[in-house]
């Protein structure tokens, strides 16, 4: 799933309560840094937000904008986002389109 044969690991999924929600749901642009580091490694990355209820504009302007703007090429995928969390993430992405 992760591995094609051919192309070795390109493919990851990270689970976004277990690596930003210790001290409640991911707000800041520096947590957002911390997750993608390393991720210019894969092709595709999705972050799975199961059992996080709400995330900050800085923290989704950081990856969805600004992270993906430097690595183009990353398809980012998302998953098991509640509706407040897609919100905030089209609402970032709909303002950056605006500018």
């Amino acid at each position: 799933m992760y591995a094609p044969a051919d192309s070795g690991f390109i493919k990851t999924s990270i689970p976004i309560k277990n690596t930003c929600c210790e001290f409640g749901y991911p707000v800041s642009r520096s947590q957002a840094r911390r997750l993608c580091n390393r991720l210019d490694e894969f092709e595709e990355v999705t972050f799975d937000f199961k059992d996080v209820t709400e995330i900050g504009q800085a923290f989704v302007h950081e990856i969805f904008v600004v992270y993906k703007r430097n690595h183009p090429t990353l398809t980012i995928n998302v998953r098991n986002a509640n509706d407040v969390i897609m919100s905030m993430i089209n609402r970032v992405l709909k303002t950056n389109e605006q500018s």
